[in-house]
């Protein structure tokens, strides 16, 4: 999936002046100024204080927690908020050591962060289950990549056009063993966007759901969010 799906630009000036500008505040903060990371790992947001250490030119040096380089190994970037910004930042990372606890960011830019408007957290499945679509052109399979108590996304690898809005009907089919829950997914689904500019392809679709299954993914969400915690925490230990 693009990580580009997770925020907007808020670009001020032009990309280049605005770097400089955020470069030129972090340099008069305060030594040792906190600031807060975002990373999404496999949809939950892992955020953790982080400290400057040094700037260079364009590229800024963090001291940071364990659990937040394991998720800025993984995505290669972060977003970064503070009150010296009126916008929240959007950073490359450059350098990442979990071990060392640091890393290194480039290509600051301002961004509204788009995830956090959402209003439930969309988790990704594991493994990631099979979905089929069905739609008034005919039926389309791909694989579930997330979902939240409301939304799901569907990995697609062959662009098929749906026009926005159209109902379909979804189904799938997910579980895990260690929390021995199945969910046998079979909703009304409203397309909301289709994203991505290659293969695969991120179908945006909206549902709504009875008590029961609500349940079921209020339970399934929460305890996946358990094992991704556990996951990271692990890997830093």
């Amino acid at each position: 999936m693009n990580i580009a799906d997770l925020y907007s630009t808020r670009i001020q000036k032009s990309f280049d002046e605005d770097q400089a500008d955020i470069i030129a505040i972090l340099k008069s903060a305060h030594p040792k100024t906190t600031l807060r990371l975002i990373n999404y790992f496999k949809g939950m947001p892992v955020s953790y204080s982080a400290t400057i250490n040094t700037i260079d030119r364009n590229s800024v040096d963090l001291d940071l927690q364990g659990e937040q380089a394991f998720t800025i190994e993984h995505s290669r970037s972060a977003f970064i908020r503070s009150p010296l910004f009126k916008y929240d930042l959007f950073a490359t990372a450059q350098y990442v050591n979990i071990k060392r606890r640091a890393a290194t960011f480039t290509k600051l830019s301002y961004v509204e962060i788009l995830a956090e408007q959402r209003n439930f957290i969309r988790i990704n499945p594991e493994p990631t289950p099979v979905a089929i679509i069905e739609t008034p052109q005919g039926t389309i399979e791909g694989h579930l990549y997330d979902i939240s108590l409301t939304g799901l996304n569907i990995s697609i690898d062959n662009y098929c056009q749906i026009e926005r809005g159209t109902e379909t009907k979804i189904k799938s089919t997910f579980r895990n063993i260690e929390q021995d829950l199945t969910i046998n997914l079979d909703v009304i689904a409203k397309l909301v966007a289709i994203k991505d500019q290659s293969s695969p392809y991120s179908y945006i679709f909206t549902f709504s759901s009875d008590k029961e299954l609500e349940r079921q993914l209020s339970q399934y969400v929460f305890k996946r969010q358990i094992e991704i915690i556990r996951e990271i925490k692990d890997a830093v230990s």
